[in-house]
């Protein structure tokens, strides 16, 4: 099993964009890259766009190629609502858009589906699904809360297996916060788990608690599962200091002999946390001890 992350936040922009390659099929989970409206109180910084722009070409590229494409929830930087075309051909795993979803993601959803009509040979709800390819298994959690509680919508979450080898994406899990987030996890016994992780950068509104949840719940995953190596990336990457902040699941992960990296260290590339550091790329610098206050969460829940 080949897996290639193709956007994250560590690679510049917002995304799980991830391509995953079996002898069987391959797999494009949530192709689109989006960028933060504000941080900082700025608007993204010119490199962010041109990074933003790279990293669509590279999902585009990917997409050629994919046979099944996925979209686990109807955030712009989970499914991009001006490129149905990228479908074409292809076999559509979508979030269902009709239940367990929040009125926004519903409306979006079904502009989506309507544009998404003529393009992909298929069709189906992802909630709870599962299909298999030759040795290749795809299966889909129900739809679980995105973050701690359901005001952001749900989401779902994909395990694909070839013989031995397991791939785990979360998708906006937030974490994993909740107990229904670990038992899915837990029970899909991954080799490889990609996690959005908490979102640490903004304590006000992900209160402390849920982070603290999500700490042990990542540790109990890595005593308790066949992981090998756990990527942390997206929410968490819009912190400057996750290292430090995860720094008990980083030594865990040491004395579980488990590799606890970003999408771009799995990639072989460095990381660069753009968005993290768009005041910097501006010449000013928020730090928290400077800038305590983030009024961000009312832009992302418009990401």
């Amino acid at each position: 099993m080949k897996i290639t992350p193709l956007a994250a936040d560590s690679l510049g922009a917002r995304s799980m964009a991830t391509l995953v390659e079996t002898n069987d099929v391959t797999v494009l989970l949530d192709p689109s890259v989006r960028l933060g409206p504000y941080r900082y109180d700025l608007r993204p910084h010119p490199s962010e766009v041109v990074r933003q722009k790279e990293l669509w070409q590279t999902i585009r590229a990917a997409a050629k190629k994919a046979n099944v494409l996925t979209v686990s929830h109807y955030h712009y930087d989970h499914h991009n609502p001006d490129a149905p075309s990228i479908f074409r051909g292809k076999l559509a795993f979508l979030k269902d858009g009709k239940f367990h979803i929040n009125r926004s993601q519903r409306e979006r959803a079904g502009a989506f589906v309507r544009a998404l009509k003529k393009y992909p040979k298929e069709v189906q709800v992802a909630d709870g699904n599962q299909m298999d390819f030759g040795a290749t298994e795809i299966v889909f959690s129900p739809a679980v809360p995105h973050g701690y509680n359901d005001e952001l919508g749900y989401v779902v979450m994909t395990r694909i297996s070839e013989g031995p080898e397991v791939f785990v994406h979360t998708s906006d899990v937030i974490g994993p916060p909740l107990k229904e987030h670990l038992s899915f996890l837990i029970d899909a016994q991954p080799t490889i788990l990609y996690v959005d992780g908490p979102m640490t950068h903004m304590p006000e509104n992900y209160p402390e608690q849920h982070t603290k949840r999500s700490l042990s719940h990542l540790l109990r995953i890595l005593r308790t599962t066949n992981v090998r190596t756990l990527i942390l990336d997206h929410h968490l990457l819009r912190d400057r200091d996750w290292r430090s902040r995860l720094a008990s699941v980083i030594k865990a992960g040491e004395e579980h002999d488990v590799s606890v990296m970003t999408a771009a260290e799995f990639a072989g590339k460095p990381v660069d946390q753009l968005e993290a550091n768009r005041d910097r790329l501006y010449g000013f610098d928020f730090s928290p001890k400077k800038n305590p206050a983030e009024s961000e969460f009312v832009e992302s829940r418009k990401a």
